[in-house]
């Protein structure tokens, strides 16, 4: 009985998951790149006493003078904006429609300590700070604002729509990770302990120290995600120079296990695309089937064959990111 309770126990605690402050008169930023469309301007919000980093992509403009919807967007499990959202955004940019990504505090450019601190609950908040910036611009509709979520983030996007009903008029959530128990039942036994020992060294640091890292993914070995499609998958994501990043503080397997977003659903009151793959090897898709259910004006594509990253490349991407720009016409195209 007891070693009963010890793994269980060290089931929950072992579950991994991928997983804009500027003047209203943002027309006049300064322009740093040119996209296939539009124009790609810097963008930072604050959040939580320090800044957020980001982007702005706006589209060339309408012939009828009017301002652009938005669709706000931000990767999942220790993702920065620039791994694999970039094809998503040009697509929704050719539409018509302005595109901001950011990146979470402490990650990529945004400041923040302690760094590379997976915790949905945080996340969260930097997506609400994102959108109150976002409602001050002069330079796109406030009225008619999406969210695009994908893994981790695939979840955060169902509370952020939860609590902000009045202001977020669409939902496109890409592989939702959408409960800590059922992702960390998918956890290798094998490394629970590890995990859990990781965890409580990690969560002794104090803010001003450096947490104590895992990796991301490793092949073969113990690391934060697991499962037959992650290396490759979230490698594909990640760009040269950047293979630094794959690491997370370790607290991450304290908090992941006990977080639902997927409860948020049933208060989600705008129009919400869930997008899931049939044979996702982090988030069991059967619970992504009954979260769906429960959305009030939800929308369920479900990948024949496709594994948890198929949605970033080759075909899987071409129809996921056609529905998804379907999707956002359709609740805000005016």
């Amino acid at each position: 009985m007891t070693r009963t309770l010890v793994a269980a126990a060290a089931a929950l605690l072992s579950a991994p998951m991928l997983a804009l402050a500027q003047a209203p008169g943002a027309t006049t930023a300064p322009v740093v790149t040119a996209a296939a469309v539009g124009t790609v301007q810097p963008l930072t919000f604050a959040c939580q006493q320090v800044t957020c980093d980001g982007e702005i992509w706006l589209p060339s403009a309408r012939a009828d003078g009017k301002k652009p919807p938005v669709i706000v967007m931000a990767h999942g499990f220790g993702g920065l904006r620039d791994w694999g959202l970039g094809p998503f955004a040009e697509r929704f940019v050719k539409a018509g429609f302005a595109v901001v990504r950011f990146d979470y505090r402490g990650f990529g450019k945004s400041g923040g300590q302690p760094r590379r601190v997976v915790d949905g609950k945080e996340h969260v908040k930097d997506w609400l700070s994102a959108l109150d910036a976002v409602a001050k611009r002069n330079d796109v509709d406030p009225q008619r604002i999406g969210i695009w979520g994908t893994s981790y983030s695939g979840g955060q996007v169902l509370v952020v729509g939860a609590e902000r009903p009045q202001q977020v008029k669409a939902v496109s959530a890409q592989v939702p990770f959408v409960s800590g128990l059922s992702s960390g039942l998918q956890f290798p036994i094998k490394y629970q302990p590890l995990a859990t020992w990781y965890a409580l060294r990690d969560l002794m640091r104090g803010d001003d120290e450096e947490p104590v890292y895992v990796p991301t993914i490793a092949p073969n070995a113990f690391s934060a995600l697991i499962c037959a499609e992650c290396n490759e998958g979230y490698k594909k994501l990640v760009p040269p120079g950047q293979e630094d990043q794959n690491k997370v503080a370790a607290r991450v397997f304290m908090s992941l296990p006990f977080w639902f977003p997927g409860d948020s659903a049933p208060k989600v009151q705008a129009p919400t695309l869930v997008i899931a793959a049939e044979k996702d090897g982090l988030i069991p898709v059967k619970k992504v089937r009954e979260v769906a259910k429960s959305l009030p004006k939800g929308e369920y594509v479900e990948l024949p064959g496709a594994d948890h990253f198929s949605p970033y490349t080759g075909p899987a991407f071409e129809q996921v990111v056609a529905r998804q720009t379907a999707f956002f016409v359709k609740h805000l195209q005016p």
